[in-house]
């Protein structure tokens, strides 16, 4: 009996740790939130009131509308339908590079947040947060991406514990051991994917490209393809201009 006690101790202790860390982890993700920080924004420009677009308006929003019904036209379309020929081409753009590349959501989401945090859109990033979260992005992953300063009154109040300005050198800091975290736990073979495309992308924002060595070492890492990162530089680009726009007329998320 003495042995058998001895034989079961190791188990024991080692089932015992696992659920102390299975609890730890669902009290984490219980207990976290994001909260948004653009949501109290006063718009600028939210584009042409429907009375009084013109017929070539009225036939693009409808067409926005149809394709978005769940999201409507919030962010940058309500000030791209002032300009048509703008607006119809973005709209195309944008369904391309969120739905139509060979990357995964959680993939194009983290390249979508990261893009957010760098051109401080707390609009953006606050739209995506829930987007990714639906993609399999943990919250402390989110949260752990280098924002800085908001520019906002409201950011300041936001709770993060993370205030470092974006750098390739703080995501790696911050978010990269989360990232493995996440990978080592869940035990998925295809969220080591992602480590190459937060660096690719973290590089591209800082510098404005990226070295032959990250160029070399990303393609090798996601198959060998340059389409692929041809497909990550089109996400950072539409998603800066995004960005841009949603900055500029000062958007809510909730608009």
């Amino acid at each position: 009996r003495r042995q058998m006690i001895s034989n079961l101790l190791p188990r024991l202790k080692y089932n015992h740790s696992r659920y102390h860390h299975f609890v730890r982890r669902k009290m984490s993700k219980n207990n976290a939130q994001y909260i948004p920080t653009s949501t109290a924004f006063q718009p600028r420009y939210t584009g042409p009131s429907p009375e009084n677009m013109t017929p070539e308006q009225t036939a693009l929003r409808q067409c926005i509308l149809k394709s978005r019904p769940r999201t409507g036209l919030s962010g940058p379309f309500g000030p791209w339908l002032a300009v048509p020929s703008i607006a119809r081409p973005s709209q195309e753009l944008g369904r391309t590079v969120r739905y139509e590349t060979s990357l995964s959501m959680r993939e194009s989401e983290l390249v979508i947040l990261l893009t957010g945090a760098k051109f401080k859109s707390e609009a953006e990033f606050d739209i995506h947060v829930g987007e990714a979260m639906r993609a399999g992005v943990g919250l402390d992953v989110i949260k752990s991406i280098p924002r800085g300063a908001l520019l906002s009154q409201e950011g300041r109040k936001d709770g993060r514990d993370n205030n470092a300005e974006f750098s390739l050198e703080n995501v790696k800091k911050h978010m990269l051991p989360l990232l493995e975290q996440e990978n080592a736990d869940e035990g998925k073979g295809d969220l080591l994917r992602d480590i190459p495309i937060v660096l690719f992308t973290a590089e591209l924002l800082e510098t404005n490209t990226v070295s032959d060595e990250t160029y070399a070492k990303t393609k090798r890492l996601l198959g060998g393809d340059d389409s692929v990162l041809v497909e990550i530089t089109a996400i950072v680009g539409y998603y800066a201009y995004v960005a841009y726009t949603l900055n500029v007329f000062r958007i809510a998320s909730s608009s």
